[in-house]
């Protein structure tokens, strides 16, 4: 599904959060903008988008965004999160989602997201990451 937006596709490694809610696409060309058509499942009793969705959102296409800067990727933990609703979008809108890199660093990688909807910010959320810790080895 890509909602006919010329440029985007499925994830091809999302989490199994988002895979649950459905729907969530990248921009085959730019690893820096995501974005979604606003279905029943992503919202609230209300018809809006839920905040926990974009939350949620937020958090794996900054993370995302940040890994594949490095080469090879890193995989990256959330320490902190943070997202200001400012606006709603309804169901059956689309919403853009802009990543912009402020910080890639060996201890600490952070961004922010951009969620606008008919050509209106909703939400910004700002996110800040550490490496994964590789598994210890059994043994």
């Amino acid at each position: 599904m890509t909602d006919g937006r010329p440029g985007f596709a499925p994830y091809e490694r999302p989490s199994p959060l988002l895979t649950a809610i459905g729907g969530f696409l990248r921009h085959r060309d730019d690893p820096l903008r995501a974005g979604f058509l606003v279905e029943a499942p992503k919202t609230n009793a209300r018809g809006l988008l839920h905040g926990g969705v974009i939350a949620a959102v937020g958090d794996v296409v900054i993370g995302h965004a940040l890994a594949v800067r490095r080469d090879p990727p890193v995989p990256l933990i959330t320490v902190n999160l943070s997202c200001d609703l400012v606006g709603a979008a309804e169901e059956g809108a689309w919403v853009d989602i802009a990543v912009v890199p402020t910080r890639s660093g060996r201890r600490l990688a952070a961004g922010t997201a951009t969620f606008t909807a008919e050509g209106r910010v909703i939400a910004n959320v700002s996110a800040l990451f550490m490496p994964a810790r590789p598994a210890a080895a059994a043994g």
